[in-house]
């Protein structure tokens, strides 16, 4: 795919024929931003579908950047010019790249957790089936829980965090299924403060918890703190070490959610919290799955924007 920034920070597609000479051909999915100065940026999959970027200008030696989403990007020509990528242009071209590529991660890792969990669900008796990747993926998109289970161990273990697998298990353990067929779904939110930021406070508000009741949670010298109000419960615990990465993880669930956990299932308030950390970490990725291709995607070695 070939975009081109305008003056005005928007960005329009391009032909495939509109490609300057100089720029490097390489195969498989990739996407041109054509810059002002005669610049451009380039990303492309490598490494089993890791993303890279590089920019320059055509016909000399390029640069590796990485793109980051939460906000404008700089790439700097010299002292005196830069050019300024908006965080809409960012994301776009990022989500161009992602789209024709296959979701990173391993298939037989993840199965192999997966049956280690859910050793009594009928599509871990046929071998054949779970060794063939394709099939598998088609089966598991008619089972809401397994097809989110599946995404965020696969991705958890590709980035390397063994924490988020403990989560997910722990969710599937305590909880599976649950969340979906009792009323509203839990939420969970994260802050590095002692309150979240504005939007996580918005919502929270929407939910009958005041700031001064926030506060009053955050005061109290021992964690967790659980507070009620006629939405249902409020849940306040924090994570990590004073040596180390110290935040605070707050979760909500519905009165007949925490009634079911707490009074039924007798979860421990910090079971109760990584149960729904970790749902939150499967929903999350079922939409990262959604940015990549679909699984019926052939990748070929030039793709043509339209």
């Amino acid at each position: 795919m070939i975009f081109e920034l305008m003056s005005n920070g928007s960005v329009v597609t391009l032909p495939h024929t509109a490609r300057p000479e100089g720029i490097p051909e390489i195969p498989g999915p990739g996407v041109v931003l054509l810059l002002p100065y005669n610049r451009y940026l380039l990303g492309h999959s490598f490494m089993r579908n890791y993303e890279r970027w590089i920019w320059g200008k055509p016909g000399s030696e390029p640069q590796e950047v990485f793109l980051y989403e939460n906000g404008p990007q700089s790439l700097t020509l010299d002292e005196s010019t830069r050019v300024t990528l908006p965080a809409e242009v960012v994301a776009r071209v990022r989500a161009a790249l992602f789209s024709q590529m296959l979701p990173p991660g391993e298939h037989l890792p993840t199965v192999l957790i997966l049956r280690g969990v859910l050793k009594d669900h009928p599509i871990f008796r046929e071998d054949g089936l779970l060794q063939n990747e394709p099939l598998f993926l088609r089966h598991i998109e008619k089972d809401g829980v397994l097809n989110m289970t599946y995404w965020a161990v696969r991705f958890a273990l590709f980035r390397g965090e063994f924490e988020a697998v403990a989560r997910v298990k722990t969710w599937l353990r305590t909880a599976a299924e649950l969340f979906d067929t009792h009323g509203q779904a839990p939420k969970v939110w994260f802050s590095l403060t002692p309150l979240p930021g504005g939007k996580e406070l918005a919502e929270m508000e929407a939910l009958s918890f005041s700031v001064d009741d926030l506060q009053r949670m955050v005061s109290q010298s021992a964690l967790p703190v659980v507070l009620f109000s006629k939405a249902g419960y409020l849940v306040l615990s924090d994570f990590g070490s004073s040596g180390g990465a110290l935040f605070r993880v707050w979760v909500f669930l519905s009165a007949p959610l925490w009634n079911e956990l707490r009074e039924r299932r007798k979860l421990s308030i910090r079971d109760l919290v990584i149960s729904v950390w970790g749902y939150g970490d499967a929903q999350e990725a079922l939409v990262e799955r959604a940015r990549y291709a679909p699984p019926s995607w052939t990748l070929t070695p030039a793709v043509v924007a339209r």
